[in-house]
């Protein structure tokens, strides 16, 4: 069963890459919840909120703002730049770590450098950090080719397009549309033991496995 939810997972990847083919038009950014617009209508603020598009962020991401990590107070481009420096097999065991995304608190706009509280458009030069900006998971990103969107139940942020996928709430996770009706349904299937590595009592695939799934999500 494990091999086919893999199966699964990697075909719901495949179809959001294919998917991206279209960029939002015009200067409304969007939040994680695809709800929120700001309106760069306006030249000037338009020059703001487009200022340094694409010429900032990582590895993983393009964006305005680096972070400051709660759990040990430094600084980093991302998330995953953190992990990929405290979590490694050259940190002691005693001492490695990865950083919750949702115990983020302060950010800093990679412009002006001013540290702040976590928020889509800097408090001193009003600059856009990331064009897409998710609010609970902290996520900023401003290649929005990815078509990221917030999925409420599995409470992360997913690429592809919002319209291309459907929740299974059996499964508790997302799957492209192409599979609505042939995916292999298993309650649970993304919180039980991981099919890998087979660790008990995994969540969403939180184990040394999830480094795979990370780079097929890009999240």
């Amino acid at each position: 069963m494990g091999a086919v939810q893999l199966e699964s997972v990697a075909a719901q990847h495949a179809h959001a890459k294919l998917n991206v083919d279209s960029l939002p038009q015009g200067p409304s950014l969007f939040d994680g919840n695809d709800t929120a617009r700001i309106d760069g209508s306006k030249s000037d603020e338009y020059e703001r909120f487009e200022k340094g598009l694409m010429q900032y962020g990582c590895a993983h991401y393009r964006r305005r703002c680096r972070i400051r990590a709660p759990c040990c107070n430094e600084i980093f481009d991302c998330r995953h730049c953190h992990n990929e420096s405290k979590n490694s097999i050259k940190i002691d065991t005693a001492r490695r770590h990865e950083l919750p995304r949702h115990e983020l608190q302060q950010v800093i706009c990679s412009l002006c450098g001013t540290e702040q509280e976590v928020r889509q458009t800097c408090i001193s030069c009003g600059v856009c950090m990331g064009k897409y900006f998710c609010e609970v998971c902290k996520l900023f990103d401003d290649d929005v080719s990815k078509e990221q969107y917030h999925c409420h139940v599995c409470g992360i942020c997913r690429i592809g397009g919002r319209e291309n996928f459907f929740h299974c709430s059996k499964c508790g996770c997302c799957y492209s549309k192409v599979l609505k009706n042939s995916h292999a349904c298993v309650e649970g299937a993304m919180h039980h033991d991981c099919p890998i590595c087979f660790e008990v009592g995994v969540q969403l695939l939180i184990c040394i496995c999830s480094i795979l799934f990370d780079e097929w999500f890009n999240f």
